[in-house]
């Protein structure tokens, strides 16, 4: 039979004997480009049990969209937004997008006119003020643009995300807009076990609650589609977080009847460059489900420099001890990445097609593909096989192994 595996802008099609085919996986379908705007106009007007936004602005409001959303919808988003403000009487000078470092730096050309663009930067004391401090005790601090504000809007991607457990607006305030020493602090608790919806973790409250002391509680979280945007929410950020984080789990939640010989991935969308995070990210989907001691194929272009912590698993040079050899190093800014990765190679050998190039690949421990096709030969001596597509932003499981 013939299957298909999609990875940033191209597709590899293989051929496989149905008798070993476990499982394959694409992902939902986002919604054509020229219903996007139309999307986000008409949750903006009815959100979850909160007033539409044009009646929570007032003329001659400031107001800051703290913003992280992928380049294909950024230009249709954006503007959905702003039309509403400024159809509220928010002048577009008095209208500020903030974006997290390392976001999108590039969104000045897709703004409205006279709307301006900041760019956070966590190290720049002159940019931090103090909030308050959270029940635990941690004091807050975050990019003044945010607390001198009439209105914050955040507008985030939503996911699945090692620290928080479910990324969405809630982050792009916190962890996201605070100072760079608790950004580390954070980042050292990432995990790598499934987040549970029912029992989130201490830093998914931690950031709910950061929104609180703000007073952000209209929030909007965006849910990707295989290309493009699959589904927006808007409303009181309690309400956007709850059926955000069961819209991730219902349209991107894949269960496997078992895990498999050999698992192909493709990582990466359609017009949307692919970083270190998304690569070890559909690195471990696929350690789910693979067997132990299997094989991984990542189909990607994923590029970016080496930080700190993947240097260190290639200093180590044995994957069996990397996720050990990372103690010590939980303040590297791709700390994340590294401890997906490490527990990734200890667990299968990986085939890795990229654009990091063969010395860093070889380096990680991992076999650098030079083209798509080499998979074929992997497949064709492979017991059995499983394929997803959009790793990054899937959450796999296996039927045979839920409690």
């Amino acid at each position: 039979m013939r299957v298909a595996i999609n990875f940033q802008d191209e597709r590899l099609d293989l051929e496989v004997p149905e008798e070993r085919m476990v499982a394959e996986w694409h992902g939902p379908a986002g919604v054509a480009p020229g219903d996007v705007h139309g999307l986000l106009l008409d949750v903006l007007e009815h959100p979850r049990e909160y007033p539409p936004l044009r009646q929570a602005v007032v003329p001659g409001d400031r107001v800051v969209i703290a913003f992280d959303a992928e380049p294909t919808e950024s230009r249709a988003v954006l503007g959905a937004v702003c039309q509403v403000l400024q159809g509220a009487g928010v002048a577009a000078d008095a209208i500020e997008v903030l974006v997290a470092p390392g976001g999108r730096g590039d969104l000045e050309h897709e703004l409205p006119r006279s709307v301006r663009l900041i760019v956070h930067d966590p190290e720049d004391r002159a940019q931090m003020a103090y909030l308050a401090s959270t029940e635990e005790g941690r004091r807050i601090y975050l990019n003044r643009h945010l607390t001198d504000a009439d209105i914050v809007v955040p507008v985030g991607r939503l996911g699945y995300d090692p620290v928080l457990g479910y990324r969405g607006p809630w982050g792009v305030i916190f962890p996201g807009l605070s100072d760079q020493e608790t950004r580390r602090s954070l980042r050292s608790r990432a995990s790598d076990e499934p987040p549970d919806r029912e029992r989130p973790r201490p830093t998914l409250t931690e950031s709910a609650e950061v929104s609180w002391l703000l007073g952000c509680q209209f929030q909007v979280g965006l849910v990707a589609g295989a290309s493009g945007l699959a589904e927006a929410i808007a409303g009181l950020e309690m309400l956007v977080r709850d059926e955000g984080v069961r819209a991730m789990d219902r349209v991107w939640g894949f269960r496997a009847d078992s895990r498999a010989e050999l698992v192909v991935v493709g990582i990466g969308r359609p017009g949307v460059p692919t970083g270190i995070e998304e690569l070890a990210q559909g690195l471990s989907t696929a350690s789910r489900l693979v067997r132990r001691g299997g094989k991984v194929v990542a189909l990607s272009r994923a590029e970016g420099p080496i930080g700190l912590g993947l240097r260190r698993l290639i200093d180590v040079g044995d994957p069996r001890v990397g996720p050990e050899a990372l103690r010590g190093h939980e303040t590297a800014s791709d700390y994340p990445a590294a401890r997906q990765l490490a527990r990734a190679l200890a667990w299968a050998d990986i085939y890795l097609l990229s654009a990091l190039g063969q010395e860093a690949v070889e380096g990680l421990s991992m076999v650098a593909l030079d083209r798509p096709e080499e998979a074929r030969r992997l497949v064709t001596s492979s017991g059995s096989c499983l394929f997803v597509s959009q790793a990054e932003l899937t959450r796999a499981s296996v039927a045979d192994e839920l409690d």
